[in-house]
């Protein structure tokens, strides 16, 4: 197989939304997500998605009407397949993840996976011609770590051994797709968990030879409900520290941050403008809600993510992706959150965000006290 030439770089992110903001003068719906499966063979605590998990999946929409529907989207730049664990399932493979890639490469959008890597690994390489960013959730700095988070919400879980050798499995994964050209992409939450090991996680993903760590605050959702969220100071502080920690030759790349170049907080300020300043160091505005929607493919339902009932648009059989959006975006709460910063290049929270940590902040009236070099 030729090797794959590597077109997104921290100076190019086909996922920020912010580029629509330069390139149309305002969001646009350039981004959609398709939830493929309700399977996976994992139960991690961490997972924002977790009480949708199911045994078997329902009957499904088709890929060609899914891609009907698809074809509405006048400015398709990225799409995104995520689940369950959408390589679970040959059936679903072939069915659905395979065409639906297919047909996203056809419109010159870039695209990505989500995957837990534990699969066999010729499922990957069906899909490797049209696909651009493999994407996991790593929280993980040991192979015990894995065997415990990864199925913490297991009622029957695998030996300890099946799960260490699963770990194994992904991590060997990781290293071939990677030699085949794959960009991946291991993203960590921060919460009271993983603070602590910031640096051993970020080590191991080097080590898994991934072009990217991505690093998100863990918000309560879903199975994460229960966790705690992380103070500002504790998420402040871990942030420093791994860029102390960083290989200098990792994208480190950061989202849902909830520090803003507008906060009045003197240490907050400081943090943000390390971050313009570090070398393969990115911010990126949070495409949910901005730029992307969600489609489930055995509803129909068009959301704002996958991973909340808030923002619930419609549907493909009455609704078309671009007025499901149009509709979003004229909601008060869409409204709330429409903040846009030019000397920032910032796009403020999202729904998430502002509900943990700014519930009473209206940023449409706040400035900028750091600027974008």
């Amino acid at each position: 197989m030729v090797q794959k030439e590597q077109t997104i770089f921290p100076s190019n992110d086909p996922w920020e939304p912010y580029t629509d903001i330069k390139q149309f003068g305002e969001a646009r719906l350039t981004n959609i997500e398709i939830t493929t499966t309700h399977l996976c063979n994992m139960r991690c605590e961490h997972c924002a998605v977790g009480y949708s998990l199911l045994k078997k999946d329902p009957d499904a929409y088709s890929a060609e009407r899914i891609i009907q529907s698809l074809d509405d989207v006048e400015h398709l730049r990225t799409f995104s397949i995520t689940g369950g664990e959408p390589m679970m399932s040959v059936k679903s493979i072939q069915n659905h993840v395979l065409p639906l890639l297919q047909y996203a490469k056809s419109r010159g959008a870039k695209t990505q996976i989500n995957s837990n890597l534990t699969m066999p690994f010729e499922r990957y390489e069906w899909i490797l011609p049209y696909l651009d960013v493999l994407h996991i959730s790593h929280n993980y700095g040991s192979a015990d770590d894995f065997a415990e988070i990864g199925f913490a919400v297991m009622d029957k879980k695998p030996s300890a051994e099946k799960r260490k050798a699963l770990f194994q499995t992904m991590v060997e994964n990781s290293r071939r797709l990677a030699a085949k050209g794959v960009m991946i992409s291991a993203e960590t939450m921060i919460n009271s968990r993983t603070l602590p090991h910031l640096e051993s996680i970020h080590d191991q993903i080097v080590q898994m030879q991934a072009a990217r760590h991505e690093v998100h605050p863990m918000y309560p959702t879903n199975f994460a409900d229960h966790l705690p969220v992380a103070s500002l100071d504790d998420i402040r502080s871990g942030i420093h520290r791994l860029l102390d920690h960083k290989d200098p030759d990792m994208w480190v790349l950061f989202g849902t941050l909830p520090f803003y170049p507008c906060n009045d907080d003197a240490e907050d300020q400081a943090l943000i403008e390390r971050l313009f300043n570090e070398q393969n160091v990115t911010v990126r505005n949070d495409p949910d809600g901005q730029s992307r929607v969600n489609i489930n493919i055995f509803s129909g339902d068009i959301h704002v993510t996958d991973f909340t009932a808030e923002g619930q648009l419609g549907n493909i059989e009455t609704d078309s992706l671009e007025d499901a959006y149009r509709k979003w975006r004229d909601t008060k709460t869409a409204q709330a959150l429409n903040c846009h910063c030019p000397a920032a290049e910032c796009l403020g929270p999202n729904l998430l965000v502002k509900q943990a940590y700014y519930p009473d902040t209206d940023f449409t009236k706040r400035h900028a006290k750091v600027t974008k070099p």
